[in-house]
């Protein structure tokens, strides 16, 4: 009887402990990775460099900042949202000035229209 115990003891802790591994083996989500750029620079095709301040500037007077990934043909445009439903371009004008950067959320296409709903972005 008490090895019977023993045996399902052992069996229990095995199992406890694959549990915990397999959960630690969950990677983080991928970002999904771009410029920040104005869409007027979209439209128009002149790409500007933007400083920290010309971008917030200008998303206080209504510039909207969109990712784009790649250039090209390959690009992608993604309008970018809060968890809320509210835009996010003010937030993410604020890292136009990065070269690159990584934005954590959900993707959709919507209407033919790319956009994320944004957990988080960060400078690369």
């Amino acid at each position: 009887m008490k090895k019977l115990f023993a045996i399902a003891l052992i069996f229990a802790l095995i199992g406890t402990i694959s549990t915990n591994v397999f959960a630690a083996d969950k990677k983080a989500p991928k970002p999904i990775t771009g410029t920040i750029v104005s869409f007027d620079d979209i439209v128009t095709g002149n790409f500007q460099t933007w400083t920290l301040d010309a971008a917030k500037e200008a998303s206080e007077k209504g510039k909207m900042f969109v990712l784009l990934t790649k250039k090209g043909k390959t690009s992608k445009i993604y309008f970018i949202f809060n968890e809320d439903g509210t835009n996010a371009s003010k937030k993410i004008a604020k890292f136009a000035h990065k070269e690159k950067v990584g934005i954590v959320g959900k993707s959709k296409l919507v209407n033919g229209v790319n956009i994320i709903i944004m957990e988080m972005i960060e400078g690369m």
